[in-house]
């Protein structure tokens, strides 16, 4: 091929690589939202939906899941390394105390500019690298939070943009079984 350089071939190549590591990663995304909707639909035991979720999430998507479930738990369902037990509730105390819908702390940077550092600063000193804290409000009615931490190891990386949509499509699921849950016991059915 005229034209055709040993450099180009390997910018081709590298080309190529990405795109299969983004549909891989897509793909991937895709499946563990059906697998969480899965999961709330077909669990037999309401009290069972809020664990099983917590445990679909680690360790895929998360070092840590915290998940607030007051219709079907007494208090927060926890699910991940110990180590990461006392910064998950330093960051639900977070988002008690501001009362903002959604927090993110990731260095990735589609996110460092909606990352607080003092944030960042009690999440590194907790030993986590990244997290989101997400409302599971749905349709006005209260749920807690979603609270989701991961590590510097990983395998995914900080929290990026895309796993921050991941992880809302997750607090909406949750957040609508809270909810019929809620209507459920309070019409006694």
């Amino acid at each position: 091929m005229p034209g055709s350089t040993t450099e180009s071939q390997t910018q081709n190549w590298n080309t190529a690589l990405k795109y299969i590591a983004g549909r891989k990663a897509a793909e991937e995304s895709l499946g563990f939202v059906a697998h969480v909707s899965a999961t709330v639909r077909d669990t037999e035991d309401a009290a069972a939906v809020v664990p099983a979720v917590a445990r679909t999430c680690v360790p895929f998507f998360a070092g840590a899941v915290s998940l607030d479930a007051e219709t079907t738990h007494d208090r927060a369902v926890f699910h991940g390394s110990d180590e990461l037990a006392a910064v998950v509730d330093a960051l639900r105390g977070l988002a008690a105390e501001t009362g903002q819908r959604q927090i993110v702390i990731s260095e990735h940077e589609g996110l460092a500019a909606k990352t607080d550092p003092r944030h960042l600063e009690l999440l590194r000193e907790g030993g986590g690298d990244s997290a989101v804290v997400i409302s599971l409000a749905y349709r006005g009615l209260s749920g807690g939070h979603l609270i989701l931490v991961r590590q510097a190891d990983h395998r995914r990386g900080a929290f990026s943009p895309g796993d921050f949509a991941l992880a809302c499509e997750v607090a909406d699921r949750v957040g609508a079984f809270n909810a019929l849950a809620g209507l459920t016991a309070r019409s006694g059915k």
